[in-house]
């Protein structure tokens, strides 16, 4: 009965936006490039370095950011239904759209043919299964709603961060390998520019005196439905073991009374990898930044098989992952004090989920591939 209430209810919504969408479509397109998200309220690093690189190619163009944060309160769920028809009218006017996730008028709406988008999903490499992979499984998505809903349609590129991690791509969005380029983020440009990362690491020490004395632990574990997280109690029990624990949980898993946790919440998990000397995650591909920026990774994976169930992974977990997995805080805690320096095999993983391009840039490349894109004829 519910499952029936949940199709009608998908079917009507996407039936209202295709009507509503017939008036607007018939707005005339321009030079404009519109960047959709609702991972956060405002534009990722992703979204600002592929915009300034844009802008150097092409100065003429219309530059739009429509981020709204989408998972934090009913009123923000609220809210995103009047979001989508500012989107509506920017899609309509565009030339180019790219996304960090899924964009409901993107893919269950019928576009201008001079319309091109690219998916560049907000994650690194290929660790946890999503989107058409985990369809009717735990965390994921109801079939027949990502049918009703035309899930991750009319993409004309997905950017993966390596060949290894094409075909998980491939699946997740259920397009031909074809149309998935294996190009880095652009944050991997960042991570690697020494100079950006000493200044953030002196505007944060600055901010957070507390962060010079000891060796810093960066806690980033994955989001997960339901997670509640206690970070001022981890934050004690690091501290009596001589470390300073920075935690980055997602913003809805924290508490209100979560006072350290929220000292940080300012700055991004991705800022603080400047000041990190140790990155503790469970299943983040944020794991792939911290390797990218030579950081040591520590796995702390309590619900390792219960994970297995609900989500699943694209590779071998504990077989293929090279870092030091703890079930519990004490064998972390452990782990840590026995870490003299990452695993030898640390950078072959690495290097086969971020695959750098040989000549350029990252942005560079997605910038590239985006200028393919436009110069491909339209089909009137």
């Amino acid at each position: 009965m519910i499952g029936t209430i949940k199709r009608g209810f998908a079917l009507a919504v996407k039936v209202f936006l295709q009507v509503c969408y017939s008036p607007i479509r018939l707005l005339p397109a321009r030079k404009q490039i519109t960047f959709i998200s609702r991972q956060q309220d405002t534009p990722s690093l992703d979204f600002e370095l592929f915009a300034q690189e844009f802008t150097r190619r092409h100065p003429d163009w219309t530059v739009e950011f429509l981020c709204y944060e989408f998972h934090s309160s009913l009123a923000k769920k609220l809210g995103y239904f009047g979001h989508v028809f500012t989107q509506m009218r920017h899609i309509s006017r565009s030339r180019l759209v790219v996304l960090d996730t899924y964009c409901i008028p993107v893919s269950v709406l019928r576009h201008k043919d001079s319309l091109r988008v690219i998916q560049m999903w907000h994650a690194l490499g290929s660790l946890k299964k999503f989107g058409y992979s985990i369809l009717d499984v735990g965390e994921g998505s109801s079939s027949d709603i990502a049918r009703i809903m035309h899930m991750h349609a009319n993409y004309d590129a997905v950017v993966a961060s390596s060949r290894a991690s094409t075909p998980a791509f491939a699946e997740a969005f259920n397009v031909p390998e074809a149309v998935v380029h294996p190009i880095p983020l652009p944050r991997v440009d960042a991570l690697r520019d020494t100079e950006r990362r000493d200044h953030t690491r002196t505007m944060l020490l600055e901010q957070y005196p507390e962060l010079a004395g000891k060796k810093n632990v960066l806690f980033a574990p994955t989001f997960k439905k339901g997670q509640v997280f206690a970070a001022d109690a981890l934050h004690a029990y690091f501290a009596r073991h001589g470390y300073n624990l920075i935690a980055k949980p997602h913003p809805v898993a924290l508490s209100d009374t979560d006072v350290i946790a929220r000292r940080y919440a300012d700055h991004s998990s991705f800022d603080f990898l400047s000041v990190a000397d140790y990155l503790v995650t469970d299943y983040s591909s944020i794991m792939f930044e911290a390797g990218i920026a030579d950081i040591p990774v520590l796995i702390f994976a309590p619900d390792l098989g219960e994970y297995l169930e609900e989500r699943d992974f694209y590779i071998d977990f504990a077989a293929e992952v090279p870092f030091p997995i703890a079930t519990g805080f004490e064998g972390l805690v452990d782990n840590l004090k026995q870490l003299d320096r990452e695993p030898a095999e640390f950078q072959d993983f690495i290097g086969r989920y971020v695959e750098l391009p040989q000549d350029r840039r990252c942005t560079e490349a997605i910038a590239d591939l985006a200028d393919s894109l436009l110069d491909q004829p339209v089909v009137d």
